[in-house]
């Protein structure tokens, strides 16, 4: 009787999101996502960060430093929670000790910004044109703005001052207008240098801008901070989370996604396909944690578990801690429509833990050559090259046979089936991913571009 009940759920969600998909943004945002979320919500489980004894605050003003060679301004949007947002954090922290002194414009506060600022990092925060030129006016002559998703008004009012603008692409952005994706080539084609966080968003940029910049596109990838765990991390993190979620978790293949909840991230795509293979693999247990930006997302995907005899070893969790949950993890997955380049994958891939990604931006990279780090599937609504808010309808129309589905499933098969190898190459793995994936090599990229721009400026 439950399970007709949830079927019956399902299918009334599944209409309501094709209903959302194909409305105009307001829409699948605003004021109505906001209702969806007042009728919707509720709490959800989540792991909290380690105790770390009480360590003392980073003050980046105490820490001796190289003489700056220049100045940036690290323009964005809203200053919450995301891979966005983690991104410009370490920039912020780290720039100055490559020679570049940093500060940080945005639209709008948040949990990001609270850090920066507690740290000593300057963000200044202007949610209107106005407020914006006169931040714009206080930076020093010769400083550099890098744009991060920057709004429109903050845009222009570093254009109006004169200020050097180098954009960094940090994703195929599939909601863009005509009128917009002239605005977004006019952009790149004046910027001295432009980045992109991976070779398939430059293409997709590429392929979007009606003529091509005529200044280059350099790849950056996004690197992230290696968080070694200490002897017994692994161990009392799984049974925290065994002890949270009412589970016994220490004899499972404990796969983990790290994911918001929103249309971006297919999270009711993954949740099918993993109940597919989960019905063959009794030992086999998902995460999803991460923000919940629309309540649809996550209540299709409950209702999903609900239906499905298979369905209470899925567990759908709000933000947690992202080290200790890997820490936690045999493995990670990700079933994203598009990425610029996940940081989530990458955390998982500096944990030395096998990623399976589906192939979006930085996701071949980080599988690496011959899936030495883990299994790269097809993209669920097709050519990520070329992804279209058109293909990614059709593909959430059908979230039991979305393109992907069967390499998905037997993916997270084989990496069940050879979780001892994984486990043992565990070590190796966060190693050799230190060489490459780090922070400091993206920082440094970074670094010498912004000085080289503030060079010809």
């Amino acid at each position: 009787m439950r399970r007709a009940a949830a079927g019956a759920e399902v299918g009334l969600l599944s209409a309501l999101t094709a209903l959302v998909d194909a409305g105009p943004p307001s829409v699948r945002f605003g004021p109505w996502r906001e209702l969806r979320r007042r009728l919707m919500s509720r709490p959800l489980p989540v792991l909290g960060a380690a105790d770390t004894g009480g360590a003392a605050r980073v003050d980046v003003g105490s820490r001796e430093l190289p003489d700056p060679q220049a100045e940036v301004v690290l323009v964005t949007g809203g200053l919450g929670t995301g891979g966005v947002e983690t991104v410009i954090g370490m920039l912020a922290r780290d720039l100055p000790g490559h020679g570049v002194r940093t500060s940080v414009l945005c639209s709008a506060g948040g949990a990001t910004a609270e850090a920066l600022q507690n740290e000593g990092i300057a963000v200044r925060e202007a949610g209107d044109a106005a407020t914006a030129a006169a931040c714009v006016a206080q930076l020093p002559a010769g400083a550099v703005a890098q744009l991060h998703n920057a709004p429109e008004h903050l845009i222009e009012a570093c254009q109006a001052a004169g200020v050097p603008i180098m954009p960094v692409l940090h994703t195929t952005d599939i909601n863009l207008t005509p009128e917009q994706w002239r605005r977004a080539g006019r952009l790149t084609d004046a910027a001295p240098v432009s980045v992109a966080v991976s070779e398939i968003v430059r293409a997709f940029h590429l392929r979007g801008v009606p003529q091509q910049p005529g200044s280059p596109i350099v790849v950056i990838p996004n690197g992230v901070e290696p968080h070694p765990a200490a002897a017994g991390t692994a161990a009392a993190a799984r049974a925290q989370l065994s002890d949270l979620l009412r589970a016994p978790l220490d004899q499972v293949t404990l796969f983990t996604c790290l994911a918001r909840y929103d249309i971006q991230k297919n999270v009711p795509g993954l949740v099918s396909a993993f109940l597919e293979a989960a019905a063959e693999r009794p030992d086999l247990h998902l995460i999803v944690a991460g923000p919940v930006t629309d309540w649809l997302e996550y209540r299709l995907a409950r209702a999903l578990c609900r239906g499905h005899a298979a369905g209470h070893r899925v567990h759908l969790m709000g933000p947690s801690d992202p080290h200790r949950l890997l820490a936690a993890s045999d493995a990670f997955v990700l079933d994203s429509f598009f990425e610029g380049w996940a940081v989530a994958s990458s955390e998982a891939v500096m944990a030395g833990i096998p990623v399976v990604v589906s192939d979006t931006g930085g996701a071949a990279e980080l599988v690496g050559e011959q899936g030495s780090r883990g299994y790269l599937v097809g993209n669920p609504a097709g050519d990520p090259e070329v992804m279209s808010m058109p293909r990614i309808r059709r593909a959430r129309r059908r979230t039991g046979g979305q393109e992907n589905r069967s390499e998905l499933v037997d993916a997270l098969r084989r990496v069940h089936d050879d979780v001892d190898r994984w486990r043992g190459r565990r070590g190796d793995l966060a190693a050799d991913a230190r060489s490459w994936l780090g922070r400091e090599m993206m920082v440094s990229a970074h670094a010498e571009t912004i000085i080289s721009v503030a060079a010809r400026s």
